[in-house]
């Protein structure tokens, strides 16, 4: 699109310029590659697309609008095909996307997961073919494991299963083998969502808007604390999503956060403000009157310039028992903190101390329904979002079963230990030693997944399922 016409929404009048084709009817085919464009970059866009786009969503990229408008270009026995970004599959944006679809036979969707089919973009693709037909029949799927193939056509005749439309909803898309469909409906039938779990008690971590002045190292804590005592009460220790490891006791590596939260007398800690005012041109919020696109400080937003960017009405739970789920990892990885550390954006907290829920959450079946259900990254990693993990299925207990209050109690054993014995690891010096501990470790969480499996009543070609 030429840089003049960026701000037009819609330059191009498609039933002037096809206008034999629109008049029979519309397009036989539609094809192509749509721009890869955020959402970001869509703010002057988004209230057209509001009101002529039934996808619209306000965290939806650009492709999603491609999408509907290419579909609407068809004849009524038209095909579409696209190569687009897979996130539509399962994340929120998606939501209005995958329900315009369902509207729609769909033929065909090729997976590619995280592989770099764009050697200068990382784009997580997928091809879709639509027919502009009422659904009536089941659709080919496949996961492209790897690019090394002859043939793409070849290699999809080879690896595709059959996916029952009828059987989709707007709420996400796995994608799966009916094997692997049937027991992620079993798993959802067993346990009541992780969001309903903890009544809602699931948080993000602190988003200061600019770390370089509010994440100090212990060096600057020392002064801040030596120069006004007062100054300790609001530096906590800080701990970030990749140092946060599957059982291990946190290690914030000696990194603190100067918490100042909205509402704050800045005036009682004179240090702080002090500390902070060097930053203050980087600091200040944008006004929201402020037109131009070099503003230095931070986004626009009802704080003052020495509080930190989100308002975190919950920063109490950060001190209580909790679990801390870091956000991008290529397995579960949470752990448990009773420490009262602070955790940044990249980590979500569940205040609630719950050791049964910990192995749960770290068990191989619930991490097989989190690759299952959330977005990819390349390398292998997923993305542990609240909007993903809320999903996860809990068993609950039943407090008047004895042989539920047994497991429940056995879980807790189970986890205790484990934590224990990472404790142990990560203080253990001998190779001996390490090795011992590593294997104990082994034994536990092999433990703890045979009684997940127990809890959730799965059968042996299950758990194969799930041990791949």
């Amino acid at each position: 699109m030429p840089t003049d016409e960026v701000k037009r929404i819609n330059p191009f009048d498609w039933s002037k310029e096809f206008e034999p084709v629109m008049a029979a009817g519309g397009f036989d085919a539609v094809i192509g590659n749509p721009p890869y464009v955020r959402q970001e970059s869509l703010k002057e866009q988004k209230k057209y697309f509001e009101t002529h786009y039934a996808v619209y969503q306000g965290a939806a990229d650009l492709y999603s609008y491609f999408i509907e408008k290419g579909i609407s270009l068809l004849n009524p026995k038209g095909l579409f095909s696209y190569i687009v970004a897979n996130k539509w599959m399962r994340a929120n944006y998606g939501k209005p996307l995958r329900k315009f679809l369902l509207t729609k036979q769909i033929e065909e969707v090729v997976d590619f997961g995280d592989l770099p089919v764009f050697k200068t973009a990382t784009t997580y693709p997928c091809i879709i073919r639509v027919s502009n037909e009422m659904p009536v029949r089941e659709f080919c799927a496949s996961k492209v494991e790897a690019l090394d193939f002859p043939s793409l056509d070849e290699y999809v005749m080879a690896n595709w299963h059959p996916i029952e439309q009828g059987t989709l909803t707007d709420e996400g898309w796995t994608l799966g083998d009916q094997g692997t469909e049937n027991l992620l409906k079993k798993l959802k039938i067993m346990g009541c969502p992780l969001e309903e779990y903890v009544n809602g008690q699931m948080y993000r971590g602190v988003t200061t808007g600019f770390n370089e002045a509010f994440v100090i190292d212990e060096k600057t804590r020392s002064q801040l604390i030596d120069e006004d005592q007062r100054s300790g009460e609001i530096i906590k220790p800080f701990l970030i999503g990749r140092n946060v490891k599957r059982y291990e006791p946190p290690n914030n590596q000696n990194i603190f956060i100067i918490f100042t939260f909205h509402g704050i007398d800045i005036q009682q800690y004179p240090a702080i403000l002090k500390y902070l005012k060097q930053f203050k041109e980087k600091l200040m919020p944008k006004p929201l009157d402020y037109k131009g696109e070099d503003w230095a400080g931070r986004k626009a937003g009802f704080y003052k310039w020495y509080e930190i960017q989100d308002k975190i009405d919950y920063y109490s739970d950060f001190e209580k028992p909790k679990i801390v789920i870091p956000q991008i990892v290529k397995r579960a990885s949470y752990t448990f903190d009773r420490d009262g550390f602070f955790t940044n954006d990249k980590t979500s907290i569940i205040p609630k101390n719950d050791l049964y829920l910990l192995g749960l959450l770290n068990s191989n079946l619930l991490d097989f329904v989190m690759s299952s259900i959330s977005s990819t990254k390349q390398g292998g990693y997923y993305e542990y979002k609240p909007m993903y993990v809320s999903k996860i299925p809990i068993r609950t207990i039943n407090p008047n079963d004895p042989a539920d209050v047994a497991r429940h109690d056995r879980m807790v054993a189970l986890v205790t230990q484990m934590l224990d014995l990472n404790k142990k690891l990560q203080d253990a010096r001998l190779e001996q030693e390490r090795t011992m501990l590593s294997r104990q470790i082994e034994a536990t969480d092999a433990s703890i997944n045979k009684l997940v499996y127990e809890l959730y009543g799965l059968t042996e070609e299950e758990i194969k399922i799930i041990e791949g």
